[in-house]
C-alpha cells in the first residue's frame, strides 16, 4: 500500500459504458490502497447510473446536483448532503432529475479497479 495526494483535475474523466451519461474520475486505485478505492462521478442531466449491484461496500456522497437514488427497490431524493450506503449485494442506482450536473463521491471496500 502507498499513501496518495492527487488533485482530481489531474485525472481524465472516463465515461463509464454501463451507464448512461456518467463519467468517472478514479482517485485512488485498488492497488494503491486494497482497502478502499475512491471515485469522482459525474451523472449528466438526465443521465443514469442503472441498477447494479457489487460484492463490495459502496458509499455515495452527493457533492451537488438533484438525483433520484434507488437502493433494494426503494426509491429516495438524493441532493447535496445526502449519502447512500450499499452493502455488497444491494441493488442500486441513480438518475440525475436536474438541470446540472450530478457530482457523487464514491468510496467502496475493499476497493475495486
Amino acid at each position: 500500500m502507498q499513501s496518495v495526494i492527487r488533485n482530481q483535475k489531474d485525472v481524465e474523466p472516463v465515461k463509464n459504458p454501463k451507464h448512461n451519461e456518467v463519467y468517472g474520475r478514479l482517485l485512488t486505485k485498488q492497488e494503491e490502497n486494497g482497502r478502499l478505492s475512491a471515485h469522482l462521478t459525474t451523472v449528466k442531466p438526465g443521465g443514469e447510473i442503472l441498477p447494479h449491484t457489487h460484492e463490495v461496500l459502496e458509499v455515495i456522497y452527493v457533492i451537488e446536483g438533484e438525483g433520484s437514488a434507488l437502493i433494494n427497490g426503494e426509491r429516495k431524493k438524493a441532493e447535496k448532503g445526502t449519502i447512500i450506503a450499499a452493502n455488497a449485494g444491494s441493488e442500486h442506482g441513480l438518475i440525475n432529475v436536474g438541470e446540472s450536473d450530478l457530482v457523487l463521491y464514491c468510496v467502496f471496500s475493499p476497493g475495486i479497479a
